[in-house]
Formats: structure tokens, sequence, C-alpha cells
């Protein structure tokens, strides 16, 4: 049994301004576990058995959000009902947002380090579990992940995506600059929050049929900048906390100190709830965002309670 398997992506942001990264990392666990790239889907599916028949303990990424939901992805469709192993996530992307949420810092070496100097001391583990979110649409196989987006999330992603500099400060520089835009009743920040109709069900309850600003779905609390729009996630095992915004950009915007809080939603700004399973339904097709990664719906799309995974927090 290997003790860690390690996902290197060299294509993460950290990796191409740090080149051997991989090697550091061996170099660090030092015959007790393994580091893999994968760059891509063949080579992940490789590096999948590859840790299947090692029976490693834990599974080490090093990316950012979007490697993550790619590799739990592959692991959760591989593992098919059996538990997954132990997650410790590296900060090795651009998009950092789940290890933050975690408080977990510093870069993959200093990570991967802490977790070393913590099992090899004996001192006790921390962990934090979370259920994935599964996510189905158009008849193919399922995705998996921690955060749901449609609407003003994927335009901002995109409007980030297009910058061509993929940072915290980047993402920091575009929210500020929506948050200005809404605050003045400006273009972008227009473009940005449109409203768009969608049928949307929470555990098979319809909601009103409503203009959505966004339809979210998270199973950990935190979605970057300290927000914590899903506050509820871990309110009961195996739900999430599904959120549907209706207000103005304007009226969005004053209820972000209370989202920074965790503080519950008012019925005014959003409509939420703690649930299973939640269907979005749309007359056209759609971009919806999975951890960071744009994908394209046929009309609708389907999230449900996915397998669970324990966080390492080193």
């Amino acid at each position: 049994m290997a003790a860690i398997g390690i996902i290197n992506n060299p294509g993460s942001r950290y990796n191409r301004r740090h080149p051997g990264a991989a090697r550091r990392l061996a170099a660090l666990l030092d015959g007790d576990g393994l580091v893999v790239d994968a760059a891509d889907p063949e080579q992940l599916r490789r590096a999948v058995e590859r840790f299947r028949a090692a029976s490693v303990e834990v599974l080490g990424v090093n990316g950012g959000d979007g490697t993550g939901h790619v590799v739990l992805t592959a692991f959760a469709r591989a593992c098919a009902g059996a538990p997954l192993p132990k997650l410790l996530i590296l900060r090795g992307g651009s998009m950092n947002t789940i290890a933050h949420g975690h408080g977990i810092a510093g870069n993959p070496e200093t990570v991967l380090r802490r977790w070393l100097e913590g099992r090899r001391q004996g001192r006790p583990e921390r962990a934090v579990e979370r259920d994935l979110l599964r996510v189905e649409w158009g008849g193919g196989a399922p995705r998996y992940g921690f955060l749901f987006g449609t609407g003003a999330v994927v335009r901002f992603l995109e409007g980030y995506y297009r910058r061509g500099r993929t940072s915290p400060l980047e993402a920091a520089a575009l929210a500020a600059r929506a948050v200005g835009s809404a605050l003045v009743g400006g273009r972008f920040a227009a473009a940005l929050t449109r409203r768009e109709p969608a049928r949307v069900a929470a555990d098979g309850e319809e909601w009103p049929t409503l203009r959505y600003l966004a339809v979210l779905a998270g199973s950990e609390p935190d979605i970057g900048f300290g927000f914590r729009p899903f506050a509820r996630c871990a309110e009961q095992p195996g739900f999430f906390h599904a959120v549907g915004i209706t207000s103005s950009a304007i009226r969005l915007v004053t209820a972000l100190p209370a989202v920074r809080l965790g503080r519950p939603w008012r019925r005014r700004v959003a409509m939420d709830a703690v649930a299973r399973e939640l269907s979005v339904e749309m007359a056209e097709p759609f971009r919806f965002t999975i951890d960071g990664d744009l994908y394209d719906s046929d009309g609708s799309v389907r999230i449900t309670t996915g397998p669970p995974v324990r966080i390492l927090v080193p």
C-alpha cells in the first residue's frame, strides 16, 4: 500500500512557473508514495489504475480547482461506489478556491511537507468530510466537483479567462470592476448580471418560475474571496446547499457583506434550499461551471449528491 499518490498537472499555473515540481514532490516523499504526471485523459486514466492497484491511502492533486475536479471525476467513476481516497489539495493552480476555503495555505511543496511531517511524527490527522456534487447533462457520464454555477458566475469566469492572466489578483480586479459598475448602473455589470428565465426544482419542489441572475450549488461553503454563499452545505450529511439568485445586481451588491459572513439568504435576494437533488432547465442551451471549468448543456442539468471525500487540512 502506498501512503500517497500525487497527480501532477504539468500545465497548471504553478508548474508552468516553477518547472520541476514533480521532481521536488517526489524527493519530499522519499519513497513514501508516487508522483505521476497527467497532462491528458489517457495519462490520467493510467494514473488512476496505478494508484488503485497500489491502494493509495491519500490522493494528492498538484493543480488548481479545475485539475481537482477532473481528477476526482476520474476516481469517482473508477471507484464505482467504493470509498474514495482521502484528498490532499496541493494548491498548484491559478484558482485554489477549495483549498483556500479549508484554510490550506502555501505552495505545493509546503503543503506536502506539512502533511508528511505530521504523518511521520504521528500527529492527529485533521480532515473535513465533504460530499461531492454529481452533475449530469445530455446523457453523458456524470462529472464531480464541489461548486456549480450558471448565469453571472459563468459570465464572470468567461471575462476572467479572456483577460489571459489568471491569478487571484486579476480575479479580484475583475470582481471590483463588477461591483463598481453595479453601483453606478454601468453596462459592464448589466451584461454580467442579466437575468434569465429558468425552471428550477430542489428535491422535486419547483421554485417559482423566475428570472435568475444565477443558479448555484455547493457542498463547501466558500466560493472565493472569503464569500460563503453555501453556509448551509453541511447542515445535513448527504445534502448540499442550492441557491437561486433572483435580485437585481445592485441589491445583490448590498447583500454581499452578509454573504461574506455566511448569513442566511434573504428571500428578496435569492431562493435557497438544502437538497439532495437540483434540476435546472432553460428554453435554450446554457453554459455552467463545475469548480471553475466551463461546460455547455443541452438546456437542462441535474445535480445530485455524490460520494463523500475527506479533505486533509495539514
